[in-house]
């Protein structure tokens, strides 16, 4: 018996065959293992465990088949996966036994084996760790601080901060954002971009130190982590220096030495960062360049003598000063400041007193008044100020009594004015002369001047008589040329003003008078019937010309027979009403020519028409002198005349008596003011009423009865508006131009009556004219505050408010209440007619609503405005309130090319284009940016999306036979505060190329045959597979190598297939 080996080699297969010879075994028989596989579907895909499955966790079963019912046993191979799994040889259950992060190692190679007792089979799994969001954002390249210049613009990005999540998905994407927000930069929530977004000013803030928040999007638990930013703001020369410790002033006294510090100003530099010097300079005001100001240190120095009696400096001065701001090289830059310094300069005593001449001399009349000021020009004048310039005035000299001086203290300037205190007599003194000091009050200082009055003489003496009545009596019978009297008069004057002469003032046919002597001489007879008694007037003459009068009374000697005699037949009297009592009206007086005593007369009032209780009669020097006790009332007498009888009677027995009719006329006083008949005068006129209409008449009265004072000497006058004037006479008041409500609703005028009283004599009577002007329906309504712009955030609920429109009516009541109207109706928006508060009416605001004629009147309201006048009066035009609706994040993105089946040819490299997804959302700005992400949850990672393009591109080697369809989950949101989001399946299909060699399974195959075997007879059943598809996947058998086994068929499907024997040849 022999022993046969065959080595049969197929076509990725090799086959090794066992010949046993027929002969040494008692029987003919074929026997073989078959091998355990694996049932698990992963082992042609991918098997997926989250990183965050706790350790001990059964993560799935092996599950194995043997053919031979053989016991099984699982098994896990090699160091790295034993690390990680565990395997139950029994059960085949697999638990996790080290922590998984995907961050780590996301991808594990693990080989399974599971045996029966002649063989073992191993296979790998690809095993994806899947992503849970365990890891916190990460800032990169910490500390963040970034310095920038105070004047960047707004809008200027000026840092990026980076910070990565390792996980995936919406998990592994970061947002930016400040916490708590900044007023002055924001950050780019996608990006890290830190901008500028308002003014800085390193004044005001040198440093911001803001915290940036890094926030993953995983919507279940989201993590974040916190970095600082330090902003440090440089400063730049962008602000004006300023003066400090203003204001500026000060005193400096007038004989402080050249150098003398004044003050020091000082100017700082608003730009604290790097503050730049100042340099000073005076711009005006320094009058003859009497001050000096250091360029550098600020200081104001005196540069020369100071005298405040110059003209040029008594007033001080007040200086412009700038301060400049310097460049590192000194020179002056273009910011400058400027203030005033005023300096006043204080006044030291250091000026006497000074008259205006040395010397004064005048000549005045010795008859020169008493409080006669001399014509000298005389001034005093202490150029020092204040108290140093006091002084005293006095008037020294024998005689100084004799004239005064005014004012005898002064300050600064003042004219002196001498006056005669005393009577002056040349004959007396003729000549004086003074010293006139000025003495300072606080010094000694004094002032001196000389002063010489020469008096001219003048005939200031008149004659005197030695008496100044010369009484005389003589008989009838006294001869012609007798010596009646010889009068004399004396002269003080000197010279020819001295001689006096003797004259009658009225030639006498009885006396005369010798001129030099002053003898009388009787030169005709008497006769007392026909006159008892002769009164001469005497005048005394000097040379001058200055006369005096004397009296000689030569009486008659007579007996009484004679009846007192009135020499008037009736005497007029006049006195003003209130005048006081006991005041003189008239005097009366009768003569009677007989002798004392029968010629002493008495007089009385024995009638009166009215009031003789208000009259008194008395004697005096003669005369009855009529008074009055009580004070007359023009207004109680009738005409304003009374009538009077004064009697007259002399002292014989019996005693002759007369009498005399007196008319005492009264004078009228203005002692009543013109008294108006109201008041106050109310009234009320319609503003249309026509130019020159009458408004009212008011009417005032006057008791006083006469023409000079009373009604007819009353004049109306009006104040208080141009708009209306009064008749002088008649006091009828009326408009001078038309009236408008709306300019001026009420008048109050003030109405005057003046009687005919002249200055302070004058009466007047005051009363108020108040006018209200009725209101008529005249003034359109008119808009205020125009235009009417408004933001309303579209989807606003009915009722919200969304502006209110104002028209102004200057008329009154129902006239100018104004009433709104919508118009043309708008159904998106109603209107209180009352207020003008515009709502929304629950009609849906849709921004992005497409209707042109609705997002028209959702963005235009008409308003009209009428008055309730009768009739109403309408605006000129109507308003127009233009509203921007403000978007609303009402709008989920929408996709334009999904869902969508995407077919690739296998094989396609890394960061191949795939497909990009479009999307819109009609909303605007943030709101309506649309970002893409893939949803977590992929089998692999091999495809990546950019968020913003919608690009999507593969990250690995596509290979159909390990996944042939992808359905990635996309998500498009948008960046509204409150995001909004769509999903969608992008479908992508792997088109199969062929790539894959077939396998045979198991790849050798050991098969024991009888050297007798039969031709066709079934040696054993080939299992061969290829992970292609189609066309690719079918597969054609071969032989290879020593062609004595065939197979029985060909196949195109992946069946095991018989292989036969096709020879009996022993071997």
């Amino acid at each position: 018996m022999k022993g046969l080996n065959l080595n049969l080699t197929f076509q990725f297969l090799q086959l090794f065959c066992v010949l046993i010879d027929f002969f040494s075994s008692p029987f003919i028989g074929l026997s073989y293992n078959r091998l355990p596989y694996f049932k698990n579907y992963f082992f042609d895909q991918y098997f997926l465990i989250y990183e965050d499955t706790p350790v001990g966790a059964s993560i799935t079963t092996l599950l194995g088949e043997d053919s031979d019912h053989d016991p099984l046993v699982y098994g896990v191979v090699g160091e790295e996966a034993s690390r990680y799994f565990a395997v139950e040889s029994q059960t085949g259950v697999v638990w996790l036994r080290q922590p998984l992060d995907r961050e780590v190692k996301s991808e594990l190679q693990v080989e399974f084996s599971v045996s029966d007792p002649e063989s073992v089979i191993k296979r790998i799994v690809n095993i994806q760790v899947g992503d849970v969001n365990d890891n916190v954002p990460i800032f990169h390249s910490q500390p963040y601080s970034v310095r920038i210049l105070e004047n960047t613009p707004v809008g200027t990005p000026i840092y990026i901060v980076n910070a990565t999540d390792a996980d995936q998905g919406t998990g592994g994407s970061v947002l930016y954002s400040f916490q708590p927000p900044s007023p002055f930069f924001s950050i780019d929530g996608a990006r890290g971009v830190v901008t500028v977004v308002k003014p800085l000013d390193y004044e005001i803030t040198q440093a911001y130190q803001l915290q940036v928040n890094a926030t993953d999007q995983d919507e279940i638990r989201p993590l974040s982590t916190l970095a600082n930013l330090a902003i440090t703001i440089t400063d730049i020369q962008d602000m004006d220096p300023i003066f400090i410790n203003l204001p500026y002033s000060t005193n400096i006294y007038e004989n402080s030495p050249p150098g003398k510090t004044v003050r020091v100003i000082t100017a700082i530099d608003q730009d604290r960062g790097r503050p730049r010097g100042i340099g000073y300079t005076i711009v005006s005001g320094n009058t003859n360049s009497i001050f000096a100001l250091d360029y550098i240190s600020g200081a104001l120095i005196l540069n020369g003598p100071l005298d405040r009696e110059n003209p040029l400096y008594s007033s001080g001065f007040i200086l412009t000063v700038r301060g400049t701001e310097l460049n590192d090289d000194r020179t002056p830059s273009n910011a400058t400041v400027s203030t005033t310094f005023n300096i006043l300069v204080i006044d030291v005593n250091d000026n006497p007193p000074e008259f205006n001449r040395s010397q004064y001399s005048v000549s005045i009349p010795e008859l020169a008044q008493v409080g006669f000021a001399l014509p000298l020009f005389i001034q005093v004048q202490d150029k020092d100020d204040g108290v140093n310039s006091l002084f005293d005035v006095q008037l020294v000299g024998n005689n100084s009594d004799h004239f005064t001086i005014s004012p005898t203290s002064g300050q600064g300037k003042a004219d002196i004015r001498v006056r005669v205190a005393v009577p002056l007599d040349y004959e007396s003194l003729s000549r004086y002369e003074f010293s006139l000091f000025a003495n300072e009050t606080a010094s000694d200082h004094v002032g001196f001047a000389r002063v010489k009055i020469n008096l001219i003489n003048e005939n200031d003496n008149r004659p005197v008589f030695s008496q100044p009545l010369y009484n005389v009596n003589l008989f009838e019978n006294a001869s012609v040329g007798i010596t009646v009297i010889r009068v004399i008069a004396t002269d003080n004057d000197i010279g020819s003003y001295g001689n006096v002469n003797y004259y009658f003032s009225d030639e006498s046919d009885r006396f005369v008078i010798d001129k030099d002597t002053g003898q009388i001489t009787l030169i005709g007879r008497l006769d007392y019937e026909t006159t008892q008694r002769y009164t001469l007037t005497l005048i005394a003459k000097d040379g001058g010309g200055e006369e005096t009068t004397g009296r000689v009374r030569i009486s008659v000697l007579d007996v009484n027979d004679n009846v007192p005699t009135f020499p008037k037949e009736s005497y007029l009297g006049t006195i003003r009403e209130n005048e006081p009592s006991s005041v003189q009206v008239v005097k009366v007086r009768a003569i009677d020519d007989d002798s004392p005593p029968n010629n002493q007369i008495t007089y009385s009032i024995f009638n009166a028409s009215i009031q003789s209780n208000y009259f008194d009669i008395s004697v005096s020097e003669g005369y009855g002198v009529i008074t009055v006790t009580k004070s007359l009332d023009y207004e109680h007498v009738p005409g304003g005349f009374i009538f009077l009888t004064v009697m007259a009677k002399d002292a014989g027995n019996p005693p002759l008596h007369s009498s005399v009719p007196i008319t005492i006329e009264v004078f009228d006083e203005n002692d009543n003011s013109p008294t108006f008949s109201q008041t106050s005068y109310i009234i009320a006129v319609s503003e249309n009423i026509i130019a020159g209409a009458t408004v009212l008449f008011v009417t005032a009265t006057d008791l006083d009865q006469s023409r000079e004072y009373g009604q007819e000497s009353m004049i109306y006058s009006l104040e208080g508006s141009s708009q209306f004037r009064i008749n002088t006479r008649s006091g009828e008041i009326t408009t001078t131009s038309l009236l408008d409500r709306e300019t001026k609703f009420e008048y109050i005028l003030i109405v005057r009556a003046v009687d005919g009283g002249m200055g302070y004599n004058q009466k007047t009577g005051i009363a108020t004219v108040n006018i209200t002007l009725l209101d008529m329906n005249d003034n359109h309504p008119l808009w205020k505050d125009e235009p009417y712009l408004v933001n309303v955030v579209e989807m606003s609920p009915a009722h919200t408010d969304v502006i209110t429109v104002s028209a102004f009516d200057p008329d009154l009541s129902e006239n100018g209440t104004v009433a709104y109207t919508i118009h043309p109706p708008n159904r998106f928006y109603h209107i209180n007619s009352t207020t003008g508060k515009i709502r929304t009416s629950g009609a849906v605001l849709d921004r992005e609503n497409m209707n042109v004629r609705a997002a028209e009147m959702m963005r235009k309201i008409i308003v009209s405005v009428t008055d309730r006048g009768n009739p109403p009066l309408r605006a000129s035009s109507s308003t127009t309130v233009t509203v921007n609706l403000l978007d609303l994040n009402d709008n989920d993105p929408s996709f334009e090319n999904l869902p969508f089946v995407a077919e690739v040819p296998e094989g396609l490299t890394a960061a191949s284009s795939v497909f990009q997804v479009l999307a819109v959302d009609p909303d605007e700005n943030l709101n309506g940016l649309v970002t893409f992400t893939m949803q977590v949850g992929m089998p692999r990672l091999d495809f990546i999306m950019n968020t913003t393009t919608g690009l999507i591109t593969s990250t690995a080697l596509l290979d159909r036979e390990k996944i042939a369809e992808y359905y990635l989950r996309i998500i498009a949101s948008d960046a509204g505060m409150v995001p909004r989001s769509s999903t969608s399946t992008l479908t992508v299909r792997v088109i199969d190329v062929n790539d894959e060699t077939p396998t045979f399974h198991p790849s050798i195959y050991n098969i024991a045959l009888l050297e007798s075997v039969p031709r066709d007879y079934m040696v054993v059943r080939l299992n061969c597979t290829d992970a292609d598809a189609g066309l690719n996947a079918e597969l054609s058998y071969f032989i290879t190598g020593e062609n004595r086994l065939q197979i029985s068929r060909i196949t195109f499907n992946p069946i095991p297939l018989p292989v036969r024997c096709m020879t009996e040849k022993h071997y």
